[in-house]
């Protein structure tokens, strides 16, 4: 999003200040109630997001009233609550040449735990990695949210079309790229909050995906 100032005749990128703000001043909103995890950057919807790890609500609603609510250009707040999180253990050299994205499933409720049980036991393949899947139930369409490392737009596309929108009771699910990522927590913090979350994945390879590489334009 950007805000235009008519009496300095400048525009500036809105996300871009929320960014720069929570990265500058992140470490001094560390409490034992109220840990930052990580913060990413949506590509078209131009909104960034903080994965916190909150000891309760109420911590987190104090966390957001007095630190993210009083940012000048924040515009509005949304909660997402990620339970029974799944973070797989991955590959690290070949994180550096994979782009990031999220898929939003919508699914019929009777199938969500199929749909969930089965996407979280494929192994990362060449061309696809999957971090982490979790229950959103963030609205009546957006059930289940999956984050993947992959080669490009098409390869994440094909991903998605051969083994998400195949499945039984699966009725649509969105991509979106992810254009930016910071770690905010230290690597004590980052293992006390994920580490009980992370598992090995116990299903079949994700196989290789032969579809043109379109790095470059992986956002559009």
């Amino acid at each position: 999003m950007t805000k235009h100032d008519p009496k300095k005749g400048v525009s500036t990128q809105i996300f871009d200040k929320v960014w720069d703000h929570v990265a500058e001043q992140h470490t001094s909103w560390q409490t034992d109630k109220v840990k930052l995890i990580y913060m990413t950057h949506r590509h078209l919807q131009e909104d960034t997001s903080l994965i916190v790890d909150a000891a309760n609500p109420d911590a987190l609603a104090d966390f957001l009233l007095n630190h993210i609510a009083t940012i000048e250009n924040v515009r509005g707040i949304w909660v997402i609550n990620l339970a029974k999180m799944m973070f797989f253990k991955t590959p690290q050299e070949h994180h550096r040449d994979l782009s990031r994205f999220t898929i939003t499933i919508d699914a019929i409720p009777s199938h969500l735990s199929r749909i969930y049980e089965t996407i979280g036991e494929l192994k990362p393949g060449r061309d696809i990695i999957i971090n982490y899947i979790t229950h959103t139930f963030q609205s009546p369409g957006a059930s289940i949210m999956v984050s993947v490392l992959a080669r490009s737009r098409n390869h994440i596309e094909a991903f998605v079309n051969d083994y998400i929108r195949s499945q039984e009771g699966v009725v649509d699910a969105e991509i979106t790229f992810i254009s930016r990522t910071m770690r905010l927590a230290s690597p004590k913090e980052w293992k006390e909050s994920l580490g009980p979350y992370f598992v090995t994945p116990g299903g079949a390879s994700i196989r290789n995906i032969d579809v043109d590489d379109d790095s470059l334009i992986a956002g559009c």
